[in-house]
């Protein structure tokens, strides 16, 4: 949870001083008014009628509560007198409030302090101001005398209480006509409908009928407990619809997603959405290589909107433990600044092959209906990672590793279809080996299998998350480079090209260690002046001829002129 305003704490802060000084200031003008009736016993019964309906108090919007504590404000300002009722009930609240925020971990101490002056200071100032504002005690001969007292009192005092709750709101970003629908105005409708309640508590007080004024404050309580029980059920009822409509969301969009980019952001943006509190989740996953021994980490950062990958291996820090669990986890104080850690195994056919992430910079973040949560998404996560690697499957080479060019074909239209839309440009490289039918002829097949696979990983090394990599026949390679323009392009290649040329490829335990080269030909989008994916490919060739010819291990561009003609430039 984020840090109060600095605006809204300073509010909090001098409305608590402000209150507990007029009590103060008034116990010290007029000391003999302060509790002119109170006795133990009668202190004891009000006390505990006041703390039980704050125990029983339940939420009807984010950061606050609603307990139908009013009618026994009134009861004890009309019974007792206003400034007794005042101290009561400040003392009251302030034992609420410690016991309620000086645990909370999401609030720093500054908060708390300001919060526990705030709630006891401002109502029990309140309850003194209105009910002498309303008028003296001793005029209470009829029962419509009291009855017109405590609705008199209670109106004001939910009125006036409301003003500063609202100030109170609004400071702290929340639209003014939010909290009225939402808060105000509901709770003045409960509160306003037990004030009749209150007013009998007054009759039966003042006849020193101590039995029924005893009864009458536990059914008090006891309609708190009922309203606080249907609360939690609605709230709890509300909750579930939510998951439910969440799930059906995620369950659409995963099944969608067949390509793991997507369902890795697709995943990522339905957890943030589904999960308010976090700030950052990750989808640990095995990838498309399916490596035993380590697991591919696709993070994402709501606020920055950015996705990252890396790689770490099975059993390292609170990821290993998940999996060698297989059971959720939940962690605090972690490493980078991370606050609060909840972890849920991914599993796919009994085995748990990746873990569902979230993670906040605020500690208690996650609760228990956000664990549940998460463990659904979970289930349906991995519906799709297994559907999502079958497909790889059918469109992924079983030698490299690399995708099919099949699946090259059907990426390179969806590229020229978002270039034309939104204006972005992409490159196509065109990569063939040197000499590969040579290394064949001399060293074997199996030799020329291990070249292959070597060459496909140090491409796979070499390239983004975004970027494409194809086997797109015999030694031959395709990549397509998204939002990359002809000079970025150049760059990437002369990487690959570098990395490649510094490898060498064992060929086996007798074999020879051999040097392996490739050259490149490049073709940029829309630059080139190709209209078609067909003609974007036949250009990045033509670059890629040239690079043959030219003595090989290098890279070759083809771009435009201004005058419409092509020409093939040579980088080394």
């Amino acid at each position: 949870m984020p840090r109060l305003p600095r605006a809204r704490l300073a509010f909090t802060l001098l409305v608590g001083v402000i209150g507990w000084g007029a009590l103060v200031a008034w116990t010290l003008a007029a000391p003999s008014t302060a509790a002119p009736h109170l006795g133990p016993v009668t202190f004891g019964v009000f006390l505990l009628v006041i703390l039980a309906t704050r125990v029983m108090a339940f939420r009807i919007v984010p950061d606050s509560v609603l307990s139908l504590d009013t009618g026994f404000h009134v009861a004890a300002s009309a019974a007792l007198g206003p400034l007794a009722a005042g101290q009561l009930v400040a003392f009251a609240l302030t034992i609420d409030s410690l016991v309620r925020f000086v645990g909370a971990r999401h609030r720093r101490g500054g908060e708390r302090f300001a919060y526990v002056l705030y709630f006891g200071g401002l109502t029990g100032a309140l309850v003194a101001w209105s009910a002498w504002l309303v008028g003296p005690p001793t005029d209470l001969h009829t029962e419509l005398e009291v009855t017109w007292r405590v609705l008199a009192i209670g109106g004001v005092l939910r009125v006036v209480h409301n003003a500063f709750q609202g100030v109170r709101q609004a400071l702290g970003g929340r639209p003014l006509t939010a909290f009225l629908r939402t808060q105000a105005l509901p709770g003045m409708v409960a509160e306003l409908a037990l004030l009749p309640l209150a007013a009998v508590v007054v009759v039966l007080y003042h006849g020193e009928r101590m039995l029924g004024f005893a009864l009458l404050a536990g059914t008090y309580v006891l309609i708190n407990l009922v309203f606080n029980r249907l609360s939690r059920t609605s709230h709890a009822l509300r909750a579930r619809v939510r998951e439910l409509e969440i799930l059906d969301t995620t369950a659409r969009g995963l099944a969608s997603s067949l390509e793991l980019p997507e369902l890795v952001s697709t995943v990522a943006r339905e957890t943030l959405r589904a999960i308010p509190s976090a700030e950052t989740m990750a989808l640990v996953h095995r990838g498309a290589e399916r490596e035993v021994d380590r697991f591919v980490v696709d993070s994402y950062d709501g606020d920055r909107d950015e996705f990252q990958r890396m790689r770490i291996g099975r059993t390292d820090g609170a990821v290993g433990r998940v999996v060698a669990e297989q059971q959720p986890l939940a962690l605090d104080d972690q490493p980078d600044g991370v606050r609060s850690w909840l972890g849920v195994p991914i599993f796919l056919h009994g085995a748990c092959e990746g873990v569902l992430v979230v993670q906040s910079r605020q500690a208690g973040a996650f609760t228990a209906q956000d664990r549940r949560l998460l463990e659904s998404l979970a289930l349906q996560v991995a519906a799709a990672l297994e559907n999502a690697h079958l497909y790889e499957m059918a469109m992924v080479d079983g030698l490299t590793g690399l995708f099919v060019r099949r699946y090259f074909d059907a990426r390179i239209e969806e590229e020229i279809e978002r270039s034309r839309r939104y204006g972005t440009p992409f490159a196509v490289v065109m990569m063939d080996i040197d000499d590969f039918k040579r290394l064949n002829d001399t060293h074997g097949h199996l030799a020329g299998d291990r070249v292959l696979r070597d060459v496909a990983t140090i491409v796979k090394q070499q390239m983004r998350g975004v970027d494409t990599a194809a086997r797109y026949g015999g030694e031959e390679l395709a990549l397509i480079l998204p939002r990359t323009e002809l000079v970025s392009a150049l760059n990437q290649a002369e990487r690959v090209r570098v990395a490649l040329a510094d490898h060498r490829v064992a060929t086996g335990d007798d074999g020879p260690v051999l040097a392996v080269t490739a050259s490149f030909g490049i073709a940029a989008f829309p630059e080139s002046g190709a209209q078609t994916a067909e003609e974007l490919v036949r250009r990045a060739d033509r670059a890629l001829y040239r690079a043959k010819k030219s003595g090989k291990n290098r890279v070759e561009l083809y771009w435009s002129d201004d005058s419409g003609g092509h020409t093939a430039l040579t980088a080394n």
